[in-house]
């Protein structure tokens, strides 16, 4: 067994003890205080930041909702069996009754789209390694920004993003000049020697 299969178990068994996370109707679901208290309490027994475990509860959520839906379409395998059980299905059976399987009313073209979105969010699954070392820094903090930024309306998203990518580009530009001036300098004192 991976660890990271392992860490997913693990994370499910944690998320488990903790219905305001899962179930909608619960009285506190909608307080994101309490909702970030448990997030704390599960992070620091799995030893893995807040925010990489929310993006891997959900993507097992929608995993397992993908599930559900071939296992309801009655999809095949190439060689025309069954689809086998995803494996985390029995594990995370405890959230069926609080998931909304959505009905399909959509175009060929949007299941295509959301298709492309699920076999990303399988092999983002895949790819998925908990860390507390300093390399994930950034990823942690980009993460964590990310997370506050959704829960601001639309308006505001747009306006972080424009900043964001405005400051990107500007320091981007900022390094390149200074990668110029540092070859000009290696250049010019090369050809006075």
């Amino acid at each position: 067994m991976t660890a990271s299969r392992e860490y997913r178990e693990k994370l499910i068994d944690e998320v488990k003890k903790y219905p305001v996370l899962y179930d909608t109707r619960h009285e506190n679901h909608r307080d994101i205080d309490v909702r970030d208290r448990c997030w704390t309490e599960i992070s620091k027994r799995l030893g893995a930041n807040c925010e990489i475990l929310k993006r891997e509860w959900k993507i097992l959520r929608d995993s397992l909702r993908q599930a559900l839906k071939k296992s309801r379409k009655g999809t095949r395998t190439k060689a025309g069996l069954p689809c086998k059980k995803w494996r985390f299905q029995n594990r995370m059976s405890f959230v069926l009754p609080h998931m909304m399987i959505r009905e399909d009313n959509r175009t060929a073209i949007e299941d295509n789209k959301i298709d492309d979105m699920e076999m990303q969010s399988e092999a983002e699954q895949e790819l998925w390694e908990p860390s507390t070392s300093d390399n994930d820094s950034l990823d942690l903090f980009f993460a964590s920004v990310c997370q506050s930024t959704k829960r601001l309306p639309t308006k505001y998203q747009n306006q972080i993003k424009k900043q964001v990518l405005d400051i990107l580009l500007r320091v981007e530009e900022e390094h390149d000049n200074e990668s110029s001036l540092i070859q000009e300098t290696k250049t010019e004192r090369l050809g006075h020697t």
